[in-house]
């Protein structure tokens, strides 16, 4: 592995697509402007400004496949290097010693012609091989882990550590069929649906007039109750179809295993993911539910690890351990793979004077805006008022009845609780980045302060917060983290 290694073919072929996936948008005014009046080659002019933007997407095209020809990768004094770029060469170093996670993805076409994506993470910097052989990318994985193993561990002989990596991982978790659906049916994948085609529609309104379209539609709703209500249901309904075929073509055969250091997780259909993470190198354990899963017994955890990449679940430093499993299994499971922490719950210590304060404000926005639309826009909206009122009141509640924290030796655990999920932070002190305790004029006179701690995570940090707890737990959580950070520093 120290000669440099070319990409895997396939890498021209993703990168064609990735291109005009990219540029997809510019494709589609390209084509708009020229088909709009129909293409008449007599009239050069109006074929500028479209010829210019396709043209700048065959650049982009021939660029990445370019690059994609440029790019080596080798092995050399423990480290992973990988060489690219067209104009400008760009060098990446990853120490092995430093290698947090490492994660194989295969989508359609790398499952049929044979190639993956292999991405290698540490805390600072990361390499992504898209993509190369599966036959490398086993050898390179293997090499990986084994040296980093025998760096961490001097006193042991290769020979040694390559027998020990060489441990089967063994099965602690799987979703099953019947898994699958019934997370589906409860994920809160429909929210995500409808943000991004609302997202898609106003972009595509820009340049198509898409309101100006559906605008009769839009009045036949408006003037009917029964019409509202109708679309409403169809509109919420059919995000909900959708978002349960994603969730569930995302986690199929999703599969857990360990080696005893090792956690490797596997899922996907479409897109098949494998993910290898180092046990001791978690920086917190998160479980997180909402509150329909939590009726039905049902909970998730994950870990959080840090990373450089650029994908949002990966910037957060999030990976779905357990994504559905019923809690007191999940807490089993969980101490079998990461026994340092504990699973207590927390106590729920919000005052109640506390309780009011976390709607207020929600309730007074509601009403203004609600009124304005009532008057202005549409005389339907008192209804879509009383909704929001509902779901902010009931929020509040839990917020109120579920929220804590508890300290248990060198770990803290915090409850923030949101609109529709509670998440459970545990953090142990050493990943502890801060404290941070907030308060106003009005909260210092009845006495409540709002508490974040903050703890490595992706490329960032993560934070966890209690809002309008009682300024003594407030205080009792800074003077913890406080006498725990003097005692390292007299270590040192």
């Amino acid at each position: 592995m120290s000669e440099p290694q070319k990409l895997h073919p396939v890498t021209y072929l993703s990168q064609i697509f990735k291109a005009i996936k990219d540029n997809l948008f510019t494709i589609g005014i390209a084509l708009f402007l020229a088909f709009k009046d129909g293409i008449d080659f007599s009239n050069w002019g109006e074929l500028i400004v479209p010829g210019v933007l396709l043209l700048f997407t065959v650049i982009s095209i021939i660029t990445a496949v370019v690059d994609a020809l440029k790019t080596t990768y080798w092995i050399e004094d423990d480290k992973l290097i990988m060489k690219s770029g067209v104009f400008t060469t760009t060098v990446k170093e990853l120490y092995i010693s430093r290698i947090q996670s490492i994660e194989v993805t295969k989508n359609v076409v790398n499952q049929i012609i044979g190639g993956v994506v292999l991405d290698v993470k540490t805390p600072g910097e990361g390499v992504k091989l898209d993509s190369i052989a599966e036959s490398s990318a086993q050898e390179l994985t293997h090499y990986l882990e084994t040296r980093k193993k025998l760096l961490l561990n001097e006193d042991s002989s290769e020979d040694d550590t390559i027998e020990n990596n060489a441990e089967q991982f063994n099965e602690v978790y799987s979703l099953k069929a019947k898994d699958i659906l019934l997370m589906s049916v409860t994920s809160g994948a429909m929210g995500t649906v409808l943000a991004v085609t609302a997202g898609l529609y106003t972009q595509l309104d820009e340049v198509f007039d898409l309101s100006g379209k559906i605008a009769p539609i839009e009045k036949l709703v408006a003037d009917s109750i029964i019409f509202l209500v109708g679309t409403v249901v169809a509109v919420l309904l059919l995000s909900y179809i959708i978002g349960i075929l994603i969730t569930a073509l995302k986690y199929h055969h999703y599969q857990l295993t360990y080696d005893g250091e090792r956690l490797k997780i596997t899922h996907g259909l479409f897109e098949r993911k494998e993910k290898i993470i180092i046990v001791d190198q978690i920086q917190a354990v998160t479980e997180e539910k909402s509150f329909l899963r939590q009726l039905i017994g049902f909970t998730s955890f994950k870990a959080t690890i840090t990373s450089d990449a650029e994908e949002l679940e990966e910037l957060l430093g999030t990976v779905e351990v357990l994504p559905f499993i019923k809690r007191q299994e999940g807490i089993d499971v969980m101490r079998q793979l990461v026994p340092e922490y504990h699973y207590d719950d927390v106590d729920r210590i919000i005052p109640r004077r506390s309780l009011r304060r976390y709607f207020q404000v929600s309730w007074l926005l509601i009403i203004i805006l609600t009124s304005i639309v009532q008057y202005y826009l549409f005389d339907k909206a008192w209804i879509i008022g009383l909704v929001l009122l509902g779901i902010t009141g009931l929020s509040a509640w839990m917020r109120y009845k579920f929220s804590g924290y508890r300290i248990t030796d060198d770990q803290i655990t915090i409850r923030s609780v949101g609109l529709l999920t509670s998440r459970t932070a545990m953090i142990k002190e050493d990943k502890m980045i801060a404290v941070k305790i907030q308060d106003n004029f009005f909260m210092k006179r009845v006495r409540l302060a709002n508490v974040e701690v903050k703890n490595s995570a992706g490329s960032i940090h993560a934070s966890s917060e209690l809002k309008m707890t009682d300024i003594s737990d407030a205080e009792r959580i800074y003077a913890w983290f406080m006498h725990k950070e003097d005692k390292a520093y007299e270590i040192y």
